[in-house]
């Protein structure tokens, strides 16, 4: 049991806003079937954490699947165990999860397929914003949830933040091709990774990667994650440590499958992501992915092909979605002009946004901000309530364009 104090009393620690939290929660953890988004679908389980209210906002509850941010790939960084000594990269996940279910929402948080019996043979770490991987699990996220408890109402709404938010719009883009629990009314998406996903092969080209220390920035430690578990998922056991140099192939291994959000130990082998990698994958990649030429090698292909893959289009009921997107001007994770891609990116799918800007928000900061907020839309796409008030500022408060490299494909 959880009581609606103590979830209180976090999201005050954290910065939170918006009205008392209505509800306690019962707590769960669960494990579930679902399918890897390698060419097999091979079966794989899932583990997660889900909370049901007390005090439900309304007789019919929405499934609601909330898609957590990069934590790290090893088993560890797992947000269903909220690891005390992961304190740092816990806040995201309560900052998400307590207002949605202290509002009265029925709530499933997925791991991800990957994180349950990691390392066992034939179970690949889950494959960083690899979108099919990704999807699939959140999609059986809202399955289960619904198996659970049948009493669920017949809709579902997508909720995430950050790598999380890539995760939703994932599911979305292939909720019609692989199913949902029901259909899907509504995702709510805070700052969300849709980018260009030729970024992780971008950081490999000197000019760029220069920007991007190991020591100072995530940039280069997503790349390893997004390069080395997309080898293991798609190319066999073994793939991810080739990708490296030989004598980097220990190191990255241990950060991979040990090291969580925020681990500097990759600044401890090199100073640049490109120094990590293959010397070869990286003559071949980076130019390509920084700049959107031609490859002239078929290894180039095959991964310009997946970084294309994995950010989908938004097409027939998904791109008539509604969409709410939220997001702070003083993230430096995502910032504005990286912000404006992924905006961009969806206005080319003619896809249902409605923006809310924060000018004094960061990255985790608007997800305590604007929870009271996301609760009241997801009430006015699948409970019937009024929409909630626009925000005081929109997409148009993000004025620098869309940065390159790599183009915005």
């Amino acid at each position: 049991d959880l009581t609606k104090e103590a979830m209180q009393a976090k999201l005050t620690e954290l910065g939170g806003a918006g009205k008392p939290l209505t509800s306690n929660a019962r707590v769960y953890k669960i494990a579930y079937r679902t399918e890897r988004g390698d060419a097999a679908s091979t079966p794989a389980v899932s583990s997660a954490i889900v909370y049901i209210p007390d005090t439900p906002r309304a007789d019919k509850l929405p499934v609601v699947v909330a898609a957590r941010g990069s934590r790290g790939q090893a088993e560890r960084c797992a947000v269903s165990k909220f690891d005390p000594a992961l304190e740092g990269i816990n806040g995201d996940a309560w900052r998400m999860i307590y207002p949605l279910v202290g509002y009265g929402y029925a709530v499933i948080v997925p791991d991800l397929a990957g994180y349950a019996n990691f390392g066992a043979a034939g179970n690949p770490p889950s494959a960083y914003a690899q979108a099919a991987d990704v999807a699939r699990s959140t999609l059986d996220g809202g399955r289960a949830l619904k198996q659970l408890f049948p009493a669920l109402d017949d809709k579902v709404v997508l909720v995430g933040h950050s790598q999380g938010g890539h995760s939703a719009l994932s599911a979305l883009a292939f909720a019609e091709s692989y199913g949902s629990a029901a259909p899907i009314v509504g995702a709510a998406v805070y700052a969300p990774l849709w980018l260009s996903q030729r970024s992780w092969g971008a950081v490999l080209f000197e000019p760029v990667g220069k920007d991007f220390p190991l020591a100072d920035s995530s940039v280069g430690a997503v790349s390893v994650w997004y390069h080395f578990t997309q080898a293991e998922l798609l190319d066999g056991p073994g793939a991810g440590r080739k990708m490296f140099a030989a004598d980097k192939q220990d190191a990255v291994e241990a950060f991979v499958k040990n090291e969580c959000w925020g681990s500097t130990k990759l600044a401890e082998s090199a100073t640049y992501a490109h120094e990590l990698f293959d010397p070869t994958f990286v003559s071949e990649i980076a130019l390509p992915s920084a700049t959107g030429g031609d490859c002239s090698t078929e290894i180039c292909q095959r991964w310009v092909d997946r970084y294309t893959a994995d950010r989908p289009h938004l097409t027939g009921a998904a791109a008539t979605t509604p969409i709410l997107l939220t997001y702070g001007l003083k993230d430096t994770t995502i910032p504005p002009n990286r912000m404006k891609c992924g905006l961009d990116r969806l206005k080319e799918d003619n896809a249902q946004v409605t923006t809310c800007v924060d000018a004094e928000q960061t990255h985790g900061g608007i997800v305590s901000a604007r929870g009271e907020y996301v609760a009241d839309w997801i009430a006015s796409v699948a409970l019937g309530e009024p929409a909630p008030a626009a925000c005081a500022a929109n997409e148009s408060a993000i004025t620098e364009p869309c940065a390159t490299p790599p183009p915005n494909d």
